[in-house]
Parts: C-alpha cells; structure tokens; sequence
C-alpha cells in the first residue's frame, strides 16, 4: 500500500463566491466519507480591488469611472488521506476556469 501524506493545504481562489462555496462543500463531503482528519473550509477575508479611470484624457479631470472586483479564499488543512487519491477526486469535479486550487504541503 502506499505511504499516507502526512498533512498538506487546499487553497481555494476566485472572484466567484458560489463557486467557492459549491466546491469547498464537495470537498468537505469527499473528506467527511473518506474519514480523514481536517479542518477546514476555513474563510479568509475578501480582498476587494477598486480601479478609478478618468472618462475623458483631455478636460474634466474630476469626472472618473470607477470599477470593483473582490477575490474570495477558502483553505482546508488535511491530515491523514492518500495525496493521489485526493487529487483524482479534485479531477472528476467539474470546476471553471475562474477557481484557482492549490495543494501546498
């Protein structure tokens, strides 16, 4: 049998929330069958950037455009689970190309 790992991160990035929340509870159900030891999703803040643009280069330089978007982060910390085996589960979900997941040891 192969060598168990002993602990390692998930980190979850998006600028989407329901796509964070819908991936982080599949990955919370997959460790809850799978009885492994972890915490987690743990919710870190939002980082919310805000750009301001000027609507015209040449006069009324007061008038500006401003946009907003904010990225959201969940983290598991794992304990005790078979590191290939969770990653071929991490493949059979269907997750868009706006989530970033990082495994970290």
């Amino acid at each position: 049998m192969k060598k168990l790992n002993k602990e390692f991160y998930i980190k979850i990035k998006s600028t989407n929330l329901k796509e964070i929340n819908l991936i982080s509870r599949k990955i919370y159900l997959f460790l809850k069958i799978s009885k492994s030891i972890f915490k987690g999703p743990v919710n870190c803040p939002k980082k919310t950037t805000i750009l301001n643009v000027l609507k015209s280069p040449h006069k009324d330089k007061d008038s500006r455009d401003q946009f907003g978007y904010s990225i959201y982060k969940k983290f598991f910390f794992i304990k005790k689970i078979y590191k290939i085996f969770f990653i071929k589960m991490l493949k059979s979900f269907s997750i868009s190309s706006d989530i970033e997941i990082k495994i970290t040891n």
